[in-house]
């Protein structure tokens, strides 16, 4: 999967230099779909992911904090919903979203939501390993 980081500084570097190692971890370093990555100070939450399926493309938006492993952590949990995203776990519908097959209304609150669980209980140990290296 190839991937492009907006952003500058410190931040941007942590976040290349982590990506390799979490899309080899997610099973996406063969995907043909294009990575964009933004850090974005503005932004209200710590992050978000949305696929732009008409351009192939999985959009990632991060608020650039200071802390290293909030930040990585971050990372780690957004790709875990692009991977969602790339297997067709999780889709995105006009009702709502599909995962694996079940539609989840918008009223289903954000810690019981099977994707928003999977991603907590996978970002640690991705950001950890990738650190690692």
């Amino acid at each position: 999967m190839e991937f492009h980081v907006d952003g500058r500084g410190q931040s941007k570097r942590f976040v290349e230099s982590l990506l390799p190692s979490m899309l080899e971890q997610l099973k996406l370093t063969t995907s043909k779909k294009f990575l964009h990555i933004i850090l974005d100070r503005d932004l209200e939450e710590l992050g978000t992911t949305m696929p732009l399926n008409g351009l192939d493309t999985y959009l990632v938006v991060i608020k650039p904090v200071k802390d290293r492993a909030a930040l990585g952590a971050t990372l780690a949990h957004e790709l875990t919903h692009v991977a969602q995203f790339a297997k067709g776990t999780l889709q995105l519908t006009p009702r709502g979203k599909l995962w694996k097959g079940k539609y989840y209304g918008r009223r289903v609150p954000y810690l019981d939501q099977p994707w928003e669980i999977q991603a907590f209980a996978k970002q640690e140990i991705i950001m950890r390993r990738a650190i690692e290296l």
